[in-house]
């Protein structure tokens, strides 16, 4: 009976075959399994980013995950007991190699004849191989032989096996599924990264509103002093200038009156040249009248009267006269 053996755990040496009812697939549980696990995605911006500047026209792909397994296989050769001289448990193996070796031949003499029947189940070689023969995988037979003339009938049964073998057609089939959860970590990350961001740039803008308000306190502070300044320097200008129209004011009232008084002293002055004049005119006529009476004096002594109205109207404009120099005086 065929036995599966766990290289890596050699105590698990009887190892069972489950297929899935659904897809078809072969596993084999509680074997020891090694994942090498890549998002598609991840391999795709290795490959964009080896190609340069051109990964900016890609459009991005989905996170999707290739399941994949590698199968290799010695089929060894097709034992000969009485070449080999097996005994005991070398015999054992040798007769489960032989029908594991015949049930896989079996199987691609099917496929080969597109018989509507293969045989994967009669040996777990032949049901570990199925994606490897007419299944959905990429498979490659290395069929080594030797010139002996000795092994003559295994170098041609050999031959008449790959020949066989490479009349199967595999219909290869990417096994790709949506990563959900790949596409949830990176949406994570890149939102992390976008908070983050927001973060920096909201601390940032904070900054610069902060130094533009410091600025605008600065300059605010510095117009004030400025507007503070020249308003002192504008109060002391009209100070100084109220100053000066008052001393000009007062300097034009002393002006004024002093064109005042000089008007009035030429007005007095003029009243007084009048009056001479006027007196002058009267002391001449008088002179005159003084003379006729001298000389009418013989005629009578009325004329007498009316010289003497004469000397006191005379000595009335002298006293007038005086008293208009006094006054000239103390002007």
């Amino acid at each position: 009976m065929e036995t599966l053996q766990d290289l890596l755990n050699p105590a698990n040496d009887n190892i069972p075959i489950v297929e899935d009812p659904r897809t078809g697939d072969v596993s084999m549980p509680g074997a020891t399994l090694v994942h090498i696990k890549r998002s598609v995605m991840e391999c795709e911006d290795i490959v964009s980013s080896q190609n340069g500047d051109a990964s900016h026209l890609t459009k991005p792909s989905k996170p999707l995950v290739r399941k994949s397994k590698l199968v290799v296989v010695d089929l060894a050769g097709s034992e000969r007991v009485h070449k080999s001289g097996s005994e005991g448990h070398m015999l054992e193996e040798a007769k489960s190699i032989n029908l594991s070796l015949s049930s896989l031949g079996k199987c691609i003499n099917a496929l080969a004849e597109n018989n509507a029947h293969v045989p994967f189940r009669d040996s777990k070689l032949t049901r570990m191989l199925r994606d490897s023969f007419g299944g959905t995988a990429r498979t490659s037979l290395i069929v080594t032989i030797g010139p002996s003339p000795r092994h003559r009938g295994e170098t041609s049964s050999t031959i008449l096996f790959g020949q066989r073998a490479m009349k199967v057609e595999n219909m290869l089939k990417i096994k790709e599924e949506f990563d959900y959860k790949s596409l949830s970590r990176k949406l994570e990350v890149q939102l992390d990264k976008l908070i983050a961001e927001n973060e920096r740039q909201q601390k940032a803008f904070e900054d610069e509103v902060e130094k533009i308000n410091l600025e605008a306190q600065c300059r605010i502070a510095e117009v004030e002093r400025n507007f503070a300044d020249a308003l002192e320097h504008q109060v002391a200008l009209a100070i100084k200038w109220s100053f000066i129209c008052l001393s000009r004011l007062s300097l034009a009232d002393c002006m004024l009156k002093q064109m005042l008084d000089m008007k009035e002293r030429l007005k007095c002055q003029m009243e007084y040249m009048e009056l001479v004049k006027e007196l002058e005119q009267k002391l001449v006529l008088n002179q005159e009248s003084h003379d006729h009476n001298n000389f009418v004096a013989d005629h009578g002594e009325g004329l007498a009267l009316s010289s003497a109205d004469e000397v006191a109207e005379v000595k009335m404009l002298l006293e007038l006269k005086s008293s208009a120099e006094r006054q000239l005086k103390k002007r």
